[in-house]
């Protein structure tokens, strides 16, 4: 990263400060101070004795699918800010690798004789030179991923606090919103809940950022991960401040400014047909880049507050919403893949004692998976 972006995160945390990953968060700009509630009260409802679990969710959905879903529902809650800080990070490699490829195209413009620009581009002396370009570019993919992992993952808590009849593991957001969509208003308070939150959810999409934000990210995720890459489309500015030689004649000075696709969901030939519409975002990637964390990071917080808000109201009102079955439709998954590594053996892993947070002791625990009580499972429903 840059210089500038290393000093300030090598800032020493204040004496009394608890460090971690929020204070990471809070030093990248993307603390999630509501999600972070509403994940700290998830797991002060797990129970580490019977009933397992959410405690309150009992005896709803049977035990085993009780400890799966609340322990997915608190892994998808923290995991929205864990990918917000991988964006983050992500973010500040772009620019750095940006500031680098940019730097290497400086001085491809002179000026010749008549006062006629000419434009000459370097030849790679090694493959390093080529690689500068990539590593902008895969800190661009690492964005897009991040930030759709995250919508991905209060997708997930969105159905998991609302308890929607749709399986936790493989959840997203515009599944989430489908499900909303599909309800029907049974007049039960529950149900009444479930409604105020698809209409509140849409506005809150809409205030975090300019209209198509979210499906514009969805959409350029897709194509970076699913679909042939579009043409990376860039241009030469002059930098400024200007410099001038000893003739006192302006030295042409260029920056790269890289866009990104406008419409990410469709290939390049079909964009190109749309002359004379541009085929990408007339600003540069790194306003756009720094407006979908934005977006994304505001739509989190701002869901979390909703979020928290239904799961005391639930906790209040346990028998008004029962978590579904659904969520886990088929049980406990016992299907394993062929895969056993490249050199199986080369490094056992045989545990005489486990290190870890509290956290994941309470977590476990409350999964029922100690030692002494592990075989409790082949009793559960």
């Amino acid at each position: 990263m840059r210089e500038d972006d290393r000093h300030r995160l090598e800032q020493p945390y204040a004496a009394d400060h608890d460090p971690g990953e929020r204070a990471l968060a809070r030093a990248l700009d993307v603390g999630t101070p509501q999600l972070d509630i509403l994940a700290d009260e998830i797991l002060a409802d797990f129970a580490v004795d019977p009933p397992y679990g959410i405690a309150w969710w009992a005896p709803h959905p049977g035990t085993s699918r009780r400890i799966l879903i609340s322990d997915q529902l608190y892994s998808c809650v923290t995991s929205v800010s864990a990918n917000l800080v991988e964006a983050a990070l992500h973010r500040l490699e772009f620019l750095e690798a940006a500031d680098r490829e940019s730097d290497q195209l400086a001085n491809v413009v002179t000026i010749d004789k008549r006062g006629n620009p000419i434009v000459k581009m370097p030849r790679s002396r090694h493959a390093a030179d080529d690689a500068i370009a990539h590593m902008a570019d895969l800190h661009v993919v690492g964005v897009a991923r991040a930030l759709s992992a995250a919508l991905d993952c209060l997708g997930g808590a969105v159905i998991g606090v609302l308890a929607l009849p749709s399986s936790m593991l493989r959840s997203d957001l515009d599944v989430a919103r489908r499900v909303l969509a599909r309800l029907e208003d049974d007049q039960s308070a529950g149900r009444r809940r479930q409604i105020d939150v698809r209409t509140r959810l849409d506005a809150l999409i809409a205030a975090s950022g300019p209209d198509g934000w979210l499906p514009w990210l969805l959409a350029f995720r897709n194509m970076l991960v699913h679909r042939g890459r579009r043409l990376v489309v860039s241009q030469l500015v002059p930098r400024l401040p200007v410099m001038y030689g000893p003739d006192r004649r302006p030295v042409p000075r260029m920056r790269l400014v890289r866009h990104l696709p406008r419409d990410a969901g469709r290939s390049d030939i079909e964009v190109f047909l749309d002359h004379p519409t541009p085929p990408v975002l007339t600003e540069d990637s790194v306003q756009t880049i720094d407006g979908v964390i934005r977006s994304t990071h505001a739509l989190a917080e701002s869901v979390a507050t909703l979020l928290l808000e239904i799961w005391r109201w639930r906790r209040e009102n346990s028998a008004a919403l029962v978590q579904p079955r659904e969520q886990w439709r088929d049980g406990q998954a016992t299907q394993e893949t062929a895969f056993r590594g490249y050199a199986e053996g080369t490094q056992p892993y045989d545990p005489s004692q486990l290190t870890g947070h509290p956290i994941l002791i309470r977590r476990m625990r409350a999964a029922s998976l100690e030692d002494t009580i592990r075989g409790q499972w082949r009793t559960f429903d």
